[in-house]
């Protein structure tokens, strides 16, 4: 083979490596951001005490979450690479300060169930969970919540499930 073909061959599959690689990271660039965005809500629930619970430990069929359940992944790829590209968060518990701000919530895509167990703040915007379009349940105790706003809260949330304690509506 001569040098000019080689030399085209060798340009042909340099061109389709540039495709290639950008395809990939087009590929990678979603989830990547979206482990990205969650990772940043794990931290902000962590400044505020708060607990979270992932997928792989909730059993749809039983409806229960099991914490003894393990993630079906490699050990040494989750340290490397972290959870949140594996699993994504699937409950909030919001139990030691007061709450102030729910935007934060919103870097949970696939948040299914919100607990908050604690003071909410008067002025509190319950907006941002209307983003949330996974949530199926909002418990709420000992936030001293009015009948009145929690009344908005359910035509906010017309498709979410949401229960206060000492409330005897739904």
């Amino acid at each position: 083979m001569s040098y000019q073909k080689r030399k085209r061959k060798f340009q042909v599959t340099l061109r389709f490596l540039f495709i290639f690689t950008g395809v990939v990271t087009l590929i990678l660039a979603m989830p990547v951001q979206r482990s990205l965005d969650q990772k940043r809500g794990r931290i902000w629930v962590d400044s505020q005490n708060g607990h979270v619970t992932f997928a792989h430990k909730y059993d749809a069929v039983s409806g229960q979450v099991n914490h003894n359940l393990e993630l079906p992944a490699p050990g040494w790829l989750v340290g490397v690479l972290g959870i949140d590209i594996f699993d994504s968060v699937d409950a909030v518990v919001l139990d030691n300060k007061v709450v102030v701000d729910l935007s934060p919530l919103t870097d949970f895509r696939k948040l299914r169930s919100l607990g908050i167990f604690i003071e909410i703040d008067d002025q509190l915007d319950f907006s941002p969970l209307s983003e949330l379009k996974n949530l199926e349940c909002l418990h709420l105790a000992y936030t001293g919540i009015s009948a009145e706003r929690l009344s908005e809260l359910r035509e906010l949330l017309p498709w979410v499930k949401v229960t206060a304690d000492l409330d005897p509506v739904r």
